[in-house]
């Protein structure tokens, strides 16, 4: 707290020295005489943080009216203790000349009932004012009324910063402080700036989520931690720098930071977790850590403006949905040491057309290239010992994505040329999405090997007309023919015993199935007022 500040004159005191920084604050214009009455209410504003300056002597002269109006004109808005001693004071009413013309906002304080002169009377009259009788009711009126930027409200415990109720546009946080606890700053729209001190170790979970006009963010050196969702929805960010190589970034900490474009994370970084990056809709490039191991799941989902990315090959694992609807991703380079690519990896990629996967890659979850509509080649390293790529026809072609044995076919690319395809007769399953968005297909064999059709395996294949499921077939999942819109007719036989939900969606009015009377399938038909036509056991169409 600063030391009182004493009016010699009155014999009375503040509990602080007039502010002097660059932040918003409140000019206060009042007379001398009245300090017995203005000086507790200052007090009871200043207990409340707010930023005050106030003239603490007598003086008088040219040189100090000039340094009023600089005053006036610096500030955010005047508070006016209105009595009748201040508006017979030449300075008060100069004060409220100056403070109109600055287009600065008036915030009356009556101290008493005395008639005011007319010409303030006109100045004052559209202004929302309080009277001083009560205490607690006025400074209550004065905190909902007055200008949040002129509050400065840290609350600091033991070297841990608590809560700020409002801080106006920029902030300096005191050093000394190691925490910021969970929820400090959520929700301060007015925040823009704010430097953080180098002795900060911790940042807590939602600490910074929803200050929509911050600006940018630098993470000092000793920051060990930020917590989850920490710089959530900070929509206008445009700058992150990060600097400490041992940092643990919780989940989804950036998430919709969607002004988002320059960022610099430090060498040491070793894993990005879930959803940090995820919506940050300007990010368009960013320079992984040579020491990354993990990209965490959907750690850049949404990224809609990010065009390329290396993955260093540190990385043993792209999680799931890491890159999901990075709908302008052109290329992306995957290299030796990469183990595992997760479900959706790549899902809705829809500029990729390419993809190499590297020898150590053990492991491919479902669906990884769903809805990468521009795909047409995705190749595989000859000496990967788990999975291979073929070319869709016997002389060349867009190469399709197996398991090693070829009895898993993994994914089709989407934006083949070709408009029929065999599938190889060693192919057992036929993996979720394996087809997906294949839009120039009409044609598709399937072999009396296949067991599984899995989930929306052939959906939105728009020109895809008629297709015969073998009678090695006894499951076809979810959505498996979604969005074929141009499909007339299905042969599905007995011996498809399962049938997951939805599998004709988009496309029921148009199709018929045909089936064996009795069978599951002419059920789930009737169930679903899908028009079927018999067909006896052994008869093809």
């Amino acid at each position: 707290m600063a030391a009182k500040k004493k009016n010699e004159e009155f014999n009375e005191s503040t509990k602080f020295e007039a502010y002097t920084g660059d932040e918003p604050y409140l000019f206060v214009s009042y007379s001398h005489r009245d300090v017995g009455k203005v000086y507790p209410i200052l007090d009871a504003l200043y207990d409340r943080k707010y930023r005050i300056w106030y003239d603490e002597s007598c003086e008088t002269g040219n040189d100090f009216r000039d340094e009023l109006r600089k005053k006036i004109e610096r500030c955010e808005a005047v508070l006016l203790f209105v009595s009748k001693s201040s508006m017979n004071s030449p300075f008060c009413g100069m004060e409220v000349i100056v403070a109109r013309e600055n287009n600065k906002r008036l915030f009356p304080i009556y101290l008493d009932t005395e008639t005011i002169p007319p010409a303030f009377s006109i100045l004052l009259a559209n202004t929302h004012h309080v009277t001083s009788d009560d205490m607690e009711k006025l400074v209550k009126a004065m905190v909902r009324d007055l200008p949040e930027v002129t509050m400065d409200r840290l609350t600091t415990v033991d070297g841990m910063l608590k809560k700020c109720e409002n801080n106006g546009r920029s902030i300096v946080v005191d050093e000394g402080i190691f925490a910021i606890c969970d929820e400090a700053f959520k929700n301060r729209s007015s925040l823009r700036t704010i430097t953080l001190p180098e002795s900060l170790e911790s940042i807590g979970r939602e600490s910074f989520r929803g200050c929509s006009n911050l600006e940018s963010m630098r993470i000092p050196e000793h920051t060990v931690r930020i917590g989850e969702s920490a710089f959530r929805d900070c929509v206008k960010m445009k700058k992150l720098s990060i600097e400490n190589n041992c940092i643990k970034i919780g989940e989804r900490a950036f998430e919709n930071c969607a002004n988002l474009e320059d960022v610099i994370l430090p060498e040491g970084l070793t894993e990005i977790y879930g959803g940090v990056f995820n919506s940050c809709k300007g990010l368009k490039k960013i320079k992984l850590s040579d020491k990354l191991t993990i990209l965490g799941e959907s750690a850049f989902s949404d990224c809609v403006g990010l065009e390329s990315i290396d993955i260093p090959e540190t990385v043993t694992k792209i999680d799931d949905l890491v890159f999901n609807g990075c709908i302008s991703l052109e290329k992306i380079y995957l290299h030796e040491g990469l183990k595992k690519i997760g479900k959706a990896a790549f899902k809705n990629c829809h500029n990729l057309t390419q993809i190499e996967i590297p020898m150590s890659v053990t492991n491919i979850s479902d669906a990884p290239f769903r809805g990468c509509e521009s795909l047409r080649s995705i190749k595989v390293a000859s000496k990967n010992k788990h999975y291979k790529a073929e070319p869709n026809k016997r002389d060349g072609g867009d190469y399709v994505l197996f398991n090693k044995s070829k009895s898993i076919l993994i994914a089709y690319p989407a934006s083949s040329r070709e408009v029929q395809y065999d599938i190889p007769d060693s192919v057992t399953e036929i993996k979720d999405w394996a087809f997906c968005g294949c839009k120039k297909l009409n044609r598709i064999s399937i072999p009396d090997s296949v067991r599984e059709i899995d989930e929306g395996a052939f959906s939105y294949c728009s020109l895809l007309d008629e297709v015969e499921i073998p009678d090695s077939v006894t499951k076809i999942d979810d959505c498996a023919f979604r969005g074929c819109t141009s499909m007339e007719k299905v042969i599905i036989p007995s011996s498809v015993t399962e049938l997951g939900w939805g599998i004709f969606d988009g496309c029921e009015s148009k199709i018929t199935v045909y089936c064996e009377p009795g069978s599951v399938i002419e059920k789930y038909c009737l169930r679903n007022r899908i028009k079927t036509e018999s067909i006896t056991e052994g008869e093809s169409y």
